[in-house]
């Protein structure tokens, strides 16, 4: 009687799945934790499949444990670069400690008095300088878009900015008794914090957060995750980011707001409360915002976002029109590239838990977005792109699934050369 062979990892991966998330959950005490550590650990062992006609790796004698183990250094992976980025955080806001120094009375007096002479020179300011000032400086527009919105030139905002600073400055030298001094020292201002410094201490108070607290808090990022690869990403202020495979955003806090722009694929957010700083997401023409709540925002193949909520609530627009203002849990929304909305409600972003789930999508709609995960090339000819795919497959089981599509669509499966072509069958009558 022959041994029946052992199977490969990547085969045995859904057999052992929720054993692996039980043995996670155990470790982390946090199920969502969990199933995304082992969806990490299945993309991992999918990057290391051998290329068709390769020979396919050894099989490992005890899966279970090669499994556990493999999934227990990327929880610890995980665990590493979130503690490393809360410590990275700690020693920025210790650098920029004294923006939360709390003055005594005679400090507090000071900076009033200095406010006063900083509105004072700002009041006095003509009208377009005293606008450009205050969104370069307070709000962080750029000095172009100022230009554009204000109808002049480059140089004459540039020029702009220049005399409000001079006057500014010139308010603040006062204020602190010293003389303006007759020429520049090589052309360069002095700080305009440096001169809200009392008595040597150089604490910036009242003034200085009120005026340029939007460029102390400022913080930007951007991420990328791989074809096959998923990416979780700890924020600065505690929230968490799931990028799916092939997917692309750009991140920007300041005091004021929190914002997001999924340029491309898939994410998932787990967003800490703050009802100072609410958290938007653009994605297209949609736009996201939320205060803190689990979500996930989607750019479809076809160019329809979607959005579905795990938790909490979320108000989804496009422009200036509300879509869904109080989007709950277990709800959500796809809006099409024309503007209109259709509920949807599901799971939010079942691709962290190895699901894509298909309902009357174009199948050249279905196979892009499959593609995101497989190592081989995968396309449709004209006629198969416009058949109509629903259901759910699992990404680990996607040859399967595809390997399955003429038994329920009229194509066949054509393999090249590491590529696979849907193509679609002539009718009998042709």
């Amino acid at each position: 009687m022959s041994t029946p062979a052992r199977l490969s990892l990547l085969d045995e991966f859904p057999l052992r799945y929720d054993a692996l998330v039980r043995f996670l959950r155990h470790r982390t005490g946090n199920g969502e934790d969990a199933r995304e550590i082992a969806h990490e650990t299945w993309l991992r062992l999918a990057e290391q499949r051998p290329a068709a006609g390769a020979p396919a790796g050894a099989p490992v004698e005890d899966a279970r444990a090669y499994l556990s183990t493999a999934a227990a250094h990327i929880g610890l992976d995980r665990q590493r670069r979130a503690q490393w980025l809360q410590s990275h955080t700690r020693d920025s806001a210790a650098t920029g400690a004294a923006a939360g120094h709390a003055p005594d009375v005679a400090d507090a007096l000071m900076y009033r008095q200095a406010l006063a002479a900083v509105e004072a020179a700002l009041a006095a300011l003509p009208g377009r300088t005293r606008e450009a000032f205050v969104a370069h400086r307070v709000h962080g527009e750029s000095q172009a878009a100022i230009a554009g919105r204000l109808g002049v030139s480059l140089n004459t905002i540039e020029r702009d900015l220049g005399a409000a600073s001079d006057r500014i400055e010139t308010a603040l030298r006062q204020w602190r008794g010293e003389p303006r001094p007759p020429a520049r020292e090589g052309g360069r201002r002095r700080s305009l914090a440096s001169l809200l410094a009392v008595g040597g201490l150089g604490v910036v108070g009242a003034l200085g957060w009120r005026l340029w607290r939007d460029q102390a808090l400022h913080w930007e990022g951007s991420y990328a995750a791989a074809r096959g690869r998923s990416l979780t990403q700890p924020l600065p202020d505690g929230s968490g980011l799931i990028l799916d495979a092939q997917s692309r955003i750009e991140l920007a806090y300041d005091a004021r707001r929190r914002s997001a722009r999924l340029l491309e694929g898939a994410a998932f957010f787990a967003v800490q409360h703050d009802a100072s700083r609410p958290f938007t997401v653009q994605a297209r023409e949609v736009t996201v915002t939320v205060l803190g709540t689990r979500f996930g925002v989607e750019i479809e193949p076809g160019g329809s976002v979607l959005v579905q909520t795990e938790s909490g609530l979320v108000r989804v627009s496009r422009g200036d029109t509300v879509l869904a203002g109080a989007l709950g849990a277990g709800q959500g929304l796809r809006v099409a590239p024309d503007g209109t909305p259709r509920a949807v409600p599901g799971t939010a972003a079942p691709w962290r838990h190895g699901r894509l789930h298909f309902d009357a999508v174009p199948l050249a709609e279905a196979t892009e977005r499959l593609a995101r995960y497989a190592r081989l090339e995968l396309a449709t000819d004209a006629r198969a792109a416009q058949l109509r795919i629903s259901g759910t497959v699992e990404i680990a089981e996607a040859a399967d699934w595809l390997q399955a599509l003429p038994a329920v669509l009229p194509l066949r499966v054509v393999r090249d050369n590491g590529r696979v072509l849907l193509v679609a069958r002539q009718a009998k009558n042709q």
